[in-house]
């Protein structure tokens, strides 16, 4: 019945728009290759800076490339860079942030001012740095992204983890010989969910747009498609009346952002009530 119930909060008037936009956003990822009529960085398969049309239903860019295909293959992007980078991100602020809670004294205190050294690093010079090093190529992005996505998590894991580690029910865990690591596991953690994912949701977002940065600047993959990169393209041809090239990448950029934040209210609203 909960379930149901859930599933049913889920489909609302109010989560159908972003549930859908992510599902679609989701579809073009998984199946690009069966959706895409062309190849996205195929150039001259179609006029150059033809307007939406039958066979090229957003257009074309000043190469001839099929903007939806390249849209369609972007999605696969952006959610791979995402969902990558926040995972690796949210990986690394639990380890860290449990134990920095938990065990307080000098482990906290170290773990906090590495935090606070990552947190005053120009984080966009030196990912760009990295990208020059060790090249942009888009696992080395997702990778990058990921090492710098962990301190913000980290802060509140560390904070919700101190404070209910003073709470009677891991007393009580600790009064009949729960190993720490297994209170840590089985007492604290599902009771940081609530706090940590909207900021999961956050960095997921946070990192599909930078992601789209890099490329617009010319610092993503050369090889894959992305929206960013998508939107580089247009820009340069956009005083030349190609105003469709930016008209649906940015459009199905700024959708997918809203709708993770929407969706992020919801999954916190839910956890919320299921603690209660």
């Amino acid at each position: 019945m909960k379930t149901k119930k859930r599933l049913r909060v889920l489909l609302s008037p109010r989560n159908i728009f972003p549930v859908s936009m992510l599902a679609i956003v989701a579809v073009f990822a998984v199946f690009a290759e069966f959706i895409a009529p062309y190849p996205p960085l195929k150039t001259g398969v179609g006029p150059i800076l033809s307007p939406p049309s039958e066979k090229h239903i957003m257009g074309t860019d000043q190469v001839g490339s099929d903007i939806f295909s390249q849209v369609v293959y972007g999605s696969r992007t952006a959610l791979f860079v995402g969902l990558t980078s926040g995972l690796i991100g949210l990986a690394i602020a639990l380890s860290l942030g449990l134990f920095a809670g938990y065990y307080g004294s000098k482990l906290d205190m170290l773990i906090m001012r590495t935090v606070d050294l990552f947190l005053s690093i120009p984080v966009f010079v030196f990912m760009i740095v990295l990208l020059v090093i060790f090249g942009s190529n888009i696992t080395n992005i997702a990778l990058i992204l990921g090492l710098f996505s962990w301190p913000l998590m980290t802060r509140v894991v560390r904070s919700q983890s101190l404070s209910l580690s003073e709470k009677e029910f891991v007393a009580a865990a600790r009064a009949i010989g729960e190993r720490d690591i297994g209170i840590i596991f089985r007492e604290i953690l599902p009771n940081v969910w609530p706090a940590v994912i909207p900021l999961f949701m956050m960095t997921i977002s946070g990192n599909i747009v930078a992601e789209s940065g890099l490329s617009f600047l010319g610092l993503g993959d050369p090889n894959t498609a992305s929206w960013g990169r998508t939107l580089a393209m247009a820009s340069r041809a956009f005083y030349a009346g190609s105003w469709w090239g930016i008209l649906f990448p940015g459009l199905v950029l700024t959708l997918t952002i809203i709708s993770l934040n929407l969706i992020s209210d919801y999954l916190v609203s839910l956890l919320t009530r299921t603690e209660k």
